[in-house]
């Protein structure tokens, strides 16, 4: 009988083990924004952790009982699979970007540009590619780079898109794509830059962070000397968002 009720217990808490993690895997699923996602794991993976060397101590100093016990099989069980999660995710991220943004810039300027976040209907891409021209740009897009070549620029071209390769970024990637960018923008000189593909950014990301996003690239584009324009299909978007928009960008005008 002793027997039978240390197995039921033991039975007990492995399924206690999995009702968690299941709860645990699907709320994380449910979750539409990959940033918090990733905070998610990583507080979830330090507090199961947490709670496994915390129980160890416990046992060390004296403290035995069954919730310890359970305490620490929770712990390195849950967050074993959670830091698994966390590399898997890691490496599904992994970005190689292979760009020489300080090559020299051989051919003349063909217009003069404004340092700003300016906002540009669709199907302007030749007026695009003549703003590249004479200075140093950077050109992200849903159109691949051999798009852009039979235009005539010769900008560099990350394309956003979910597939792994070279000079790719993940459209959840956001903070990344920030940083790619501004890092772009510390060069010296004037520089341009061309975003399309911002109906895609806010279906990964959702409208408030794509917003947040070109606020960041305005102010980081005023500070250094670059004209980041930023091309909008207002069919695409609600009433309330393009009001957003607006009320922050100026539009081009050609």
């Amino acid at each position: 009988m002793k027997n039978m009720l240390q197995l039921l217990g033991h039975i007990g808490e492995v399924l206690l083990v999995i009702a968690l993690f299941a709860t645990f895997y699907v709320f994380y699923f449910s979750m539409e924004s990959a940033h918090i996602k990733e905070k998610y794991l990583v507080s979830m993976a330090l507090f199961f952790i947490l709670l496994d060397v915390g129980s160890e101590i416990l046992r060390d100093i004296g403290f035995s009982s069954s919730v310890l016990s359970i305490a620490g099989s929770l712990g390195e069980f849950v967050g074993s699979i959670l830091i698994f999660m966390i590399l898997l995710m890691i490496k599904k991220g992994r970005v190689r970007i292979k760009l020489d943004f300080s090559r020299p810039v051989n051919s003349e300027t063909e217009l003069d540009i404004t340092p700003g976040l300016f906002l540009l209907e669709i199907g302007k891409d030749e007026f695009i590619c003549k703003l590249s021209k004479g200075r140093k740009s950077l050109i992200i897009s849903r159109k691949r780079e051999g798009y852009w070549r039979s235009l005539g620029c010769d900008a560099p071209v990350i394309w956003l898109s979910k597939v792994e390769g070279d000079n790719i970024i993940h459209p959840r990637r956001l903070e990344y794509l920030n940083h790619v960018i501004v890092q772009f923008m510390h060069e010296k000189g004037e520089k341009f830059v061309f975003l399309d593909g911002v109906e895609y950014l806010i279906i990964e990301n959702g409208f408030g962070s794509v917003f947040k996003f070109l606020t960041s690239l305005k102010d980081y584009s005023l500070m250094n000397n670059t004209m980041i324009i930023v091309e909008v299909d207002e069919k695409t978007l609600k009433k309330e968002e393009r009001a957003f928009l607006e009320r922050e960008f100026r539009n081009v005008t050609l």
